[in-house]
């Protein structure tokens, strides 16, 4: 820069505009140092504070990974099933209709068991295990039939082959819950909250039974809801007593 432009931004910053170029830029850098902030004391604590914090993700643990295995292929089963009743509807409707119809809502509760076993609760095993039952009923009353209810073909394949594979698929489903595998009780949200909703009602309507009980002090009549115990007080003594 020009002695004339160093001397303007003296004047820009109300320095002396006066003496040697020299003069000049060590005025300028003296009052450039003046404008810079104070350095801060940094203590030790503010400077581990300021080191990057490690944030360890744990991994999800996989404690139910044999309750997945077995929801996979209890749906996996009952997509064949569904195919199987869409393969006789297909065939004959006028002739499998109705039995079409279960076999594929027998598909449909295979699969929705088989989420609730992803999901990690039991309640789908015991469904699954519920459904097999169903099915293996149905299997030994349409056996000497074709029917999508049955593996029998008509009488082709002996009833022992029948009763051994939903044996076999029933002691299978239990394998998770005699193995004490890790599994939720109850069922998913949205079905708990209709169960507890439920039972929320009768448990209202047992509320409103009321009993008459009298004062271990005073003698007289205390109205209490039926399924009471604890401690109570006696509006005319005052008096606390347990209820049993």
């Amino acid at each position: 820069m020009t002695v004339l432009s160093l001397k303007t931004l003296c004047k820009e910053r109300g320095l002396r505009v006066s003496g040697t170029k020299a003069e000049v830029i060590i005025r300028l850098m003296e009052n450039d140092e003046g404008s810079l902030p104070a350095p801060q004391q940094v203590t030790v604590q503010q400077m581990q504070q300021m080191q990057p914090q490690i944030i360890h993700i744990a991994a999800p643990s996989n404690e139910n990974t044999v309750g997945v295995i077995f929801g996979i292929f209890i749906i996996l089963y009952g997509i064949f099933r569904i195919g199987i009743a869409m393969l006789y509807s297909g065939a004959d409707e006028g002739v499998f209709f109705f039995e079409s119809f279960i076999a594929w809502l027998i598909g449909m509760s295979f699969i929705a068991s088989g989420v609730f076993t992803i999901m990690g609760f039991r309640n789908g095993l015991f469904m699954a295990i519920g459904i097999l039952l169903i099915s293996g009923v149905l299997n030994i009353m349409y056996h000497d039939e074709f029917s999508p209810l049955s593996m029998g073909l008509d009488g082709f394949f002996p009833l022992g082959w029948s009763l051994m594979c939903s044996s076999v698929c029933i002691v299978m489903v239990l394998i998770p819950i005699m193995a004490g595998e890790n599994l939720k009780p109850g069922w998913p949200e949205g079905i708990q909250n209709i169960f507890d909703g439920m039972g929320m009602n009768n448990q209202s309507t047992q509320s409103l039974e009321k009993i008459t009980l009298e004062c271990p002090h005073c003698e007289a009549n205390i109205r209490l809801p039926a399924e009471y115990s604890g401690n109570a007080r006696c509006p005319s003594c005052k008096e606390e007593f347990t209820v049993e």
